[in-house]
């Protein structure tokens, strides 16, 4: 490949993440993908994934290129699938519109299909490209690839904190609300990007949240409503209020609570499930039984196709989620404020990090709005 045609096809593979991004949140348990098709360096069509069950990206990019697309080069985001599910496989209708040449962005993750597009196509004859701009790949679809190769959720931790590591309530009378309007639309778009989001029951009955994504574009929201949304809460003892206001907003509610029941329980259980909800019965962390394990819990949830989790924890889950290492993300929403002491709660009090030494992390993103930012890592493991 010479330096020209190089940079032609980093230019229309980096087009293809901006199609695949118009997705985000919408497409679960299927990755976002764009694809561009170019005829005689014009683009003949283009498309995205909107959704899954719908077209894939090929699909609509060809249907736009139509005739066009006879001896073009199409561009997708990742590789062509070439399996039946919900649609039938997409390297059938690029041999069917006659594309001469394809370039992707990275291979299938998954292990039972990986490569196999790209050798379908070779054997028709089609020219293959792949690996350009294959990390930035990568971090467009983290969540599909870590659902695929690991069969877990994609588990993003996000925490609002003072400058000194204070979460807004515990031993005060009324809650502290640290976060701005515009960090909280920025906290709900976290949440429509995510297939669920998780708290502690102690969240639920302290601050009775609602705990769905409030988005202000009318489109956006009609999207949200059409698409499957999950509030997880960590219940041991189902001590939620059946009135808590989870119930009253859209999404399933996934109650996980210990396999223990005393007749109370077992009578709140019916009330619960009465409304609604869904409640799975866990064993307790093994080092301590105050603690749902909260790996079962993950493995329960991927099974239930929950690719991707937004814990907002209080601190007891956030150090049982960064101790035990079962992350996947860090965002830290510092706001503006000191509270000294005797007033909050010390989001890391319960972090035990004696045999670890320290956790390290590593490919900072910040995002400012007004006077907070937020601060986004990922684990670096040693």
């Amino acid at each position: 490949m010479n330096y020209q045609n190089k940079n032609i096809d980093e230019y229309f593979i980096s087009q293809t993440f901006n199609l695949a991004k118009k997705a985000e949140g919408f497409t679960s348990p299927n990755p976002m993908v764009g694809a561009i098709v170019v005829k005689d360096g014009s683009v003949v069509g283009d498309g995205y994934h909107e959704k899954a069950g719908l077209p894939h990206a090929e699909i609509a990019a060809l249907k736009k290129a139509g005739s066009g697309a006879k001896g073009a080069t199409i561009y997708v985001s990742l590789e062509p699938c070439s399996h039946f599910g919900k649609t039938p496989p997409c390297v059938y209708a690029i041999k069917k519109y006659g594309i001469k040449r394809v370039v992707a962005a990275v291979k299938d993750p998954n292990p039972s299909v990986s490569g196999k597009g790209f050798d379908y196509l070779r054997k028709e004859g089609i020219e293959v490209t792949y690996g350009i701009f294959e990390e930035k790949a990568k971090k467009l679809n983290e969540v599909f690839f870590k659902y695929i190769t690991s069969g877990l959720p994609f588990i993003t931790v996000k925490e609002a904190i003072t400058l000194d590591g204070k979460i807004g309530y515990g031993n005060i009378k009324k809650k502290l609300y640290i976060s701005s309007k515009k960090s909280l639309e920025h906290t709900h778009y976290l949440r429509l990007i995510s297939d669920a989001i998780m708290v502690s029951a102690k969240t639920v009955i302290n601050d009775d949240p609602m705990l769905d994504a409030r988005i202000n574009s009318k489109d956006i929201k009609h999207r949200f409503l059409n698409k499957k949304y999950t509030k997880i809460i960590l219940d041991r003892d189902l001590s939620i209020p059946l009135g808590a206001k989870i119930f009253e907003t859209y999404g399933t509610v996934l109650i996980f609570t210990g396999k223990d029941y005393s007749d109370e329980k077992s009578k709140k259980k019916l009330l619960l499930e009465e409304t609604g909800a869904i409640i799975k019965d866990v064993y307790y962390n093994n080092k301590d039984r105050r603690l749902l394990d909260l790996k079962e819990i993950f493995k329960i949830c991927a099974e239930l196709k929950i690719t991707s989790i937004l814990a907002e924890a209080g601190p007891n889950l956030f150090g049982s989620l960064l101790g035990g290492k079962l992350y996947d993300k860090l965002i830290f929403n510092i706001t503006p404020y000191i509270f000294g002491n005797g007033v909050g709660v010390n989001l890391f009090e319960t972090l035990d990090l004696k045999n670890k030494n320290m956790l390290k992390f590593y490919d900072l993103n910040s995002k400012k709005l007004g006077d907070e930012i937020f601060l986004t890592y990922y684990p670096k493991n040693e």
